[in-house]
């Protein structure tokens, strides 16, 4: 029984991963310049990992919060369905840092309100409307 209730912890805390790009790219699925900084997912490829943009991959309704505030952190992620969190690459100490997490707009609300603390970084999204400019 200690094992079952050990591995269903494991599977709990393992968050995947996404990363901010230290260096210009292109998503591998809809061909979207990416620069340096912004937030892609790596996908596995035959020989290689490909990048895909946060449309791609779904993740363009998640907000990032940033790394300095432990408490919403823990919050967000314990109210958020999904979690992501965000490294980048250190070329000073040739590994990767972490930046932050992606969660979900509702999670970081209710954790602000937990906290009562507002994040003064916290990403501002337009609302996503279903109508799509025509061309």
């Amino acid at each position: 029984m200690p094992e079952k209730k050990e591995k269903a912890t494991r599977e709990k805390t393992t968050k995947e991963v996404v990363y901010s790009l230290s260096r210009k790219s292109r998503c591998s699925n809809c061909d979207k310049r990416l620069e340096p900084g912004e937030i892609v997912k790596l996908q596995k490829a035959e020989e290689d990992r490909e990048a895909l943009c946060r449309t791609c991959s779904k993740l363009d309704h998640f907000e990032l919060i940033g790394k300095g505030n432990a408490k919403i952190t823990r919050l967000a992620a314990k109210y958020s369905t999904t979690s992501y969190v965000v490294m980048k690459w250190s070329e000073v100490w040739k590994t990767y840092e972490r930046l932050g997490i992606l969660a979900e707009p509702e999670a970081v609300d209710k954790a602000e309100q937990e906290a009562q603390i507002k994040l003064a970084n916290r990403e501002k999204r337009p609302p996503q409307s279903d109508v799509k400019p025509s061309m």
